[in-house]
């Protein structure tokens, strides 16, 4: 379970870090980026704080799926994965090749939270 689930989150962070540098061949976007406002939306400290908290969780599972025991495991696994749903769906894409990426890192979620509940401890490795 546990290296199942850490290249997962290895699977949906390679999803975030391959849409965002994507995005710098978008025209424009570096234009906006320098104005501080992207996508209509006003770049400020804070946001850059929350959207580092945002993509330092996928880093962190990917350790603590290996180190966790299992039952909080599977919870901070579900917890996480459902977080970051909703935050790729809090900005909705305008561009196909968001929709693109939007969908395979959520299908990446998605499978993490199946996986996470439906698997059982097997070994007292897990434990």
């Amino acid at each position: 379970m546990r290296t199942k689930l850490s290249f997962l989150w290895v699977y949906v962070l390679m999803n975030i870090i391959i849409k965002d540098i994507h995005d710098l061949f978008r025209p424009g976007l570096l234009e906006e980026m320098q104005n501080g406002i992207v996508n209509g939306n006003t770049i400020t400290e804070e946001l850059m704080l929350i959207g580092g908290i945002l993509l330092e969780l996928p880093i962190l599972m990917i350790v603590l799926s290996q180190f966790l025991p299992h039952n909080p495991n599977k919870w901070l696994n579900v917890c996480v994965a459902t977080l970051s749903i909703l935050t790729l769906f809090m900005n909705l894409p305008k561009d196909l090749d968001d929709v693109f990426f939007l969908i395979t890192t959520a299908i990446g979620l998605l499978t993490i939270i199946v996986f996470a509940l439906k698997h059982k401890e097997t070994s007292n490795i897990d434990k």
